[in-house]
C-alpha cells in the first residue's frame, strides 16, 4: 500500500488479487492518512475483501436509512425531538444541493467548505451540523473510515442589537396597510408586511424568540394581567410570563381570531406560520440595515434595553428564559451615553 496527495487531501493506492484499489483518507496530515492506511489493512485482514467490495451509498440514498433510525428511536433517548426536528430541516437544505448527490467516501473538507444553502449563516450551519451527524452516523455503521472536519460558519447577526435607528427605519416601512389587491399593490408592499410587522414589534417588547412568537395560541394572551404565556421552548426555564405592552396588545387586537394561534398559516401542518424570513430580507433591504442583522437582534434589543432601565438581572433572566447570568450577558450591548454621563457628574463632584 501506498499515500499519494491528491490536492491537500493524502489519498491510498494498492493492488489486490490483480485489481488495483484506491480511495481518500479525507485528511491533509499524514499522521491521520497512515491512520487510515491501517485501518484499511485491518479490514482486508478482517474481513478479506478490499474496501469498495461494499457499495456505499450517496448521501441522499443514505438519508433514508439515517432518517428511518432517527425516526425510530424512543422518545426518551437522546437526540431529543427539537434536535430531531433540526436534522430534519438541515437535510431539507441539504438535498437541494450537489454534495446529496456524491457518495459518503467522496465527500471532501473542500466540499464542504464550498457549501452555503440558505439565505442566512444559520441555515448554513444547520445543513453543516445534520451533515456532520449523518457522517458519523455512516462511520459508526462502518460504511466509511473516517469524517471530515466540518467547520461551521460564523453566525454574527445573533450576537448583534437591533439599533433604535434599524427599528425606526423597519417600522416605517412596514406601516403598509394591509391589502388583498394584488394587482395593483406596489410590489414593496408586501400586501401589508403581515405577518413580519406584529412578529416584530412582540419580540421587540416581550423578547420571546421567533419560533415562540409563530406558535402562539390566544388562550396564552392574558388581556387582563397584561401578560403573554410562553408554554414552552427550548429549556424548562423558558416556560415564562411575558409582558404585553399597549403596542403590542394594539396590534394584537387587530388580528383575526378566527384560529387557535395568533398567527395562523393553512400551508403548514402545525397550524401556524414557521418563518417571516423572506419578508425580513426583503425589509431589511429596504431599511438599508446591514448584511448580518437577522430577525433575532429584536432580541437583544429588549434584553439590553430592559437591563438598562430596571438594573434588575434575576427579572431579566426571568422573562428572557435563562437560567443562567452568563447566558443573559450575552444578550446585553450596553451604551455609551450612561457611563459618559456618570463621568461627568463625577467631574462636576470633584471640581
Amino acid at each position: 500500500m501506498s499515500l499519494y496527495k491528491r490536492g491537500d487531501t493524502y489519498w491510498y493506492r494498492f493492488r489486490w488479487n490483480g485489481q488495483q484499489y484506491r480511495g481518500s483518507c479525507k485528511s491533509f496530515k499524514l499522521a491521520e492518512a497512515k491512520k487510515v492506511e491501517l485501518l484499511v489493512l485491518a479490514q482486508l485482514h478482517e474481513h478479506n475483501r478490499p474496501p469498495g467490495s461494499q457499495k456505499i451509498p450517496t448521501l441522499a440514498e443514505f438519508a433514508k436509512r439515517f432518517f428511518e433510525w432517527l425516526d425510530s428511536l424512543p422518545t426518551d433517548r437522546p437526540p431529543k425531538e427539537g434536535t430531531r426536528k433540526y436534522y430534519h430541516i438541515g437535510w431539507k437544505l441539504l438535498e437541494r444541493t450537489t454534495i446529496a448527490g456524491r457518495r459518503l467516501d467522496h465527500i471532501e473538507r473542500y466540499h464542504i467548505a464550498a457549501l452555503a444553502v440558505g439565505s442566512s449563516p444559520a441555515n448554513t450551519n444547520n445543513a453543516l451540523r445534520t451533515l456532520r451527524r449523518m457522517l458519523k452516523q455512516a462511520q459508526e455503521w462502518r460504511l466509511i473510515h473516517t469524517v471530515p472536519k466540518i467547520q461551521l460558519v460564523e453566525e454574527q447577526g445573533r450576537e448583534m442589537m437591533l439599533e433604535p435607528w434599524m427599528e425606526a427605519n423597519l417600522l416605517a416601512v412596514t406601516q403598509v396597510e394591509r391589502t388583498s389587491d394584488k394587482k395593483h399593490a406596489p410590489k414593496s408592499a408586501n400586501y401589508g408586511w403581515q405577518p413580519l410587522r406584529d412578529v416584530l414589534l412582540i419580540m421587540l417588547d416581550t423578547g420571546m424568540r421567533p419560533a415562540e412568537v409563530f406558535r402562539m395560541e390566544w388562550e396564552h394572551v392574558h388581556w387582563e394581567k397584561g401578560s403573554i404565556f410562553v408554554p414552552r421552548s427550548k429549556s424548562r426555564k423558558s416556560k415564562r410570563f411575558v409582558p404585553l405592552s399597549d403596542r403590542v396588545r394594539a396590534a394584537l387586537e387587530a388580528r383575526s381570531k378566527n384560529s387557535r394561534f395568533a398567527f395562523p398559516s393553512d400551508r403548514s401542518r402545525s397550524g401556524h406560520i414557521q418563518t417571516v424570513q423572506k419578508q425580513f430580507a426583503r425589509a431589511k433591504k429596504l431599511a438599508g440595515l446591514p448584511d448580518p442583522v437577522v430577525l433575532y437582534c429584536a432580541r437583544h434589543r429588549f434584553s439590553t434595553d430592559v437591563m438598562e432601565a430596571t438594573n434588575n438581572v434575576m427579572a431579566l433572566m426571568d422573562v428572557m428564559g435563562h437560567s443562567k447570568p452568563e447566558v443573559t450577558r450575552i444578550y446585553q450591548h450596553p451604551g455609551l451615553t450612561q457611563i459618559g454621563v456618570a463621568i461627568n457628574k463625577r467631574n462636576q463632584a470633584v471640581q
